[in-house]
């Protein structure tokens, strides 16, 4: 039978209350979601030794944003860099992840 390990640790009252109602909510022991965090945290610390530069996400990422950047800069309309931008606030907006910019620019006039 396979034995699991006992550690023992300190949190804040912050960190203690959240556990304390994680385990409420899910109706498990505060041990189970501490555990469980723990676990979480240690497969995407394996996953990230797993990746490639290829690979990551993050990575890909970052290559794509300067792959646009180039374009977007060398391009022969001048305005597609704002166009794009624009286009990019807007669908934040509609998915709610910021707030819509003010009309007619930040001046902060």
């Amino acid at each position: 039978m396979k034995r699991n390990h006992c550690l023992q640790t300190y949190v804040t009252a912050q960190v203690d209350d959240w556990i304390r109602a994680q385990a409420r909510e899910r109706g498990v022991s505060s041990s189970i979601v501490v555990g469980d965090c723990i676990h979480d945290a240690w497969l995407r610390d394996m996953e990230a030794d797993l990746r490639t530069p290829a690979t990551d996400p993050v990575r890909q990422n970052i290559f794509i944003t300067v792959a646009l950047d180039a374009l977007l800069t060398y391009h022969p309309e001048t305005d597609l860099r704002e166009r794009v931008v624009d286009a990019y606030q807007r669908r934040l907006a509609r998915l709610g992840l910021v707030a819509p910019r003010p009309a007619g620019g930040d001046h902060g006039e």
